[in-house]
Formats: structure tokens, C-alpha cells, sequence
């Protein structure tokens, strides 16, 4: 890695550091999270504070989200591809199936995924979704939709970072690992049940940017009482009209990495 790639790799991971974390951080919080130098980690912050991305307390030698970092995030969830293409999509999509409908990006710097768009079933038992927070890929339908599609390589590394399930505790073995991939991949839609959120059935389908380039997955979240195994051809070929429609009209999916 050149210097100037180093430098704006870490400048971009003190920025989603700064997104993720609830208040602010001190130099030592960045250089701990992070796996940096204190030095860099000032100098890191320093930059942005310059730029407007970041804001200090001095009297507190804390840092928190400047108002450019605000003001840019704001136009990025004001983009017309999001009101135009994505929302309807996903309101569509719990209009027809009466539950809630996620659309996740995939991470590929960090082989992980995040929710970027929702729509909440109109039910009062429901699942409440959080947007823009990483997520793995291993467990739940939306990730496993993402990471049966993905190279080789991408799977194996993947499975070298996985954790356990974050609601039973199960690690998976690497004959596991591969079977369930296997089986997306075969299937076309992946289905999961409890993996990522107790109580509950995710089915999902992939989001193409291409023939072999998968950049995302549309998905439901049903409370496993209310799931309905007859329905699943439907929910099925409701996710993959669902994600060849978002493929197709979105631009800003098409230009993701």
C-alpha cells in the first residue's frame, strides 16, 4: 500500500468511526478503535478539523461530526436515486407481503454489508431495522444473498474473520460455511431463520450490478410466528423482481463498488 493510499485509508476510517460512535471520541478512543499511533491518530483528526469533518472540544480534548461531515451525509440521504428508485421499490415490495423490506449495500473493503434503505410493515410486531451500520455477511438472509455470489477469495475471507451468531453463539465449520453458501447459490434466494435476530425468518435475493458483480441484497424480515412456508415461491419471486427493478432504474447501485 502506497503512503497516500495508507494516509486515505485511515482518513476514511476515522470518518466511519466517527458515524458509528454515539457522542464523541478522544485521540486515545481513534488510536485504540483503530489500531493507530496516537500521533497518527491526531494528525488524522487534525486534517479533518481543518476540512470541517470533524469539531473539537477543546476544553474536553474530545472530537465529534463537524458540519460539513453533516451537511455532506445529509445530501447523500437527500439523493433523488433514493426517493426515485430505492423507497418505492421497498414500499412496493411490504405493500404486496405485509412485512418489513431491507436493502443492503456490500462493504467490500471491509467483507462486511450495511442496510442503506428500508420499509417497516405496517404490523405493530415487527422488527425495527437500524440503516448504516456495518453487519456480516455470515449470519441472516440479506448477507448470506451477498456472499454466495461473491469470489472465492471474498468467501475465504469472510469465513477467516466470522463470528458466531450473534443470537445462538454457533460457529460454523468451513463444511458448513460452504454448504449454506452452496445452497444460496444453488437456490438463487437465501433463507434463514433466527440467525441475526431471535424470532425471526429473513429471505432475501440478490442485488446484481452486473453478470458476475453482486453489490447488494433486497430482503424480508418476518417474526417467525407470522411466516408463512406457502408463500415462500411467492416472497421469493416478489425479492427477485424486486432486485432486477432496483438494478436496472438505480444509478447510484450501478456506480457502487
Amino acid at each position: 500500500m502506497s503512503e497516500t493510499s495508507g494516509t486515505t485509508h485511515r482518513i476514511l476510517s476515522v470518518l466511519r468511526l466517527l458515524a458509528e460512535t454515539a457522542g464523541t471520541l478522544s485521540v486515545k478512543d481513534v488510536s485504540q478503535s483503530l489500531a493507530l499511533p496516537m500521533s497518527t491518530s491526531h494528525r488524522m483528526l487534525d486534517m479533518l478539523m481543518e476540512a470541517g469533518f470533524v469539531e473539537k472540544d477543546t476544553a474536553r480534548r474530545r472530537y465529534g461530526i463537524g458540519m460539513e461531515y453533516f451537511r455532506i451525509a445529509n445530501l447523500v440521504a437527500q439523493n433523488p436515486v433514493v426517493a426515485a428508485t430505492l423507497q418505492p421499490a421497498l414500499d412496493e415490495l411490504t405493500r404486496r407481503t405485509g412485512e418489513s423490506s431491507v436493502l443492503s449495500i456490500y462493504l467490500p473493503a471491509d467483507r462486511a454489508m450495511t442496510f442503506v434503505a428500508k420499509s417497516d410493515s405496517p404490523d405493530s410486531l415487527r422488527f425495527e431495522i437500524p440503516l448504516f451500520g456495518q453487519t456480516s455477511l455470515v449470519w441472516g438472509a440479506t448477507g448470506l444473498a451477498i456472499l454466495a455470489f461473491l469470489p472465492k477469495a471474498a468467501q475465504d475471507a469472510v469465513f477467516e474473520q466470522a463470528a458466531p451468531s450473534p443470537v445462538s453463539g454457533k460457529v460454523l465449520s468451513r463444511k458448513e460455511f460452504d454448504a449454506r453458501i452452496a445452497k444460496v447459490a444453488r437456490d438463487g434466494i437465501a433463507v434463514s431463520e433466527s440467525e441475526k435476530l431471535s424470532d425471526s425468518v429473513g429471505i432475501a435475493a440478490p442485488l446484481r450490478g452486473g453478470p458476475d458483480r453482486v453489490i447488494g441484497s433486497v430482503g424480508l424480515t418476518i417474526p417467525r410466528y407470522r411466516y408463512d412456508r406457502t408463500k415462500a415461491a411467492l416472497y421469493a419471486e416478489l425479492l427477485g423482481r424486486a432486485a432486477t427493478g432496483i438494478a436496472g432504474r438505480g444509478t447510484l447501485l450501478r456506480a457502487a463498488p
